[in-house]
């Protein structure tokens, strides 16, 4: 998987180009259909935020499909290691932690990595 980061001030955060190799996008459509692929781009898109909002209702306007399906496809993608969400909470304050991506999702299991904390 590629990513281009504009790092300008003005656009901070902002995706120029964004793609996966061919293996990777057979795998995400043989896993959840083209909407897989469509999702996946869209968790790794928005995970450059500063606080993405990555709630499968949200998405599911975005992407003008149903919660439920949404969820379905979330699910797949968590089973086979390319999407993790981790909610906990510290002092009372609930943290969200999204790894996006089978190497990040790699890295989380192993505690080799920091992932994206967002204070919900």
């Amino acid at each position: 998987m590629r990513t281009f980061v504009d790092k300008s001030p003005k656009e901070s955060g902002a995706m120029q180009t964004l793609y996966f190799n061919k293996e990777q996008t057979k795998e995400l459509i043989g896993i959840a259909d083209t909407i897989g692929l469509v999702l996946m781009q869209h968790y790794v898109a928005i995970a450059h935020q500063t606080k993405p909002n990555m709630e499968d209702a949200v998405l599911a306007l975005t992407l003008d499909k149903s919660e439920l399906t949404i969820r379905t496809i979330r699910l797949k993608l968590t089973k086979y290691g390319w999407f993790k969400r981790v909610k906990t909470t510290i002092k009372g304050e609930t943290h969200i932690m999204y790894a996006v991506g089978k190497q990040a999702v790699n890295n989380y299991s192993y505690g080799k990595v920091a992932v994206l904390s967002v204070v919900k």
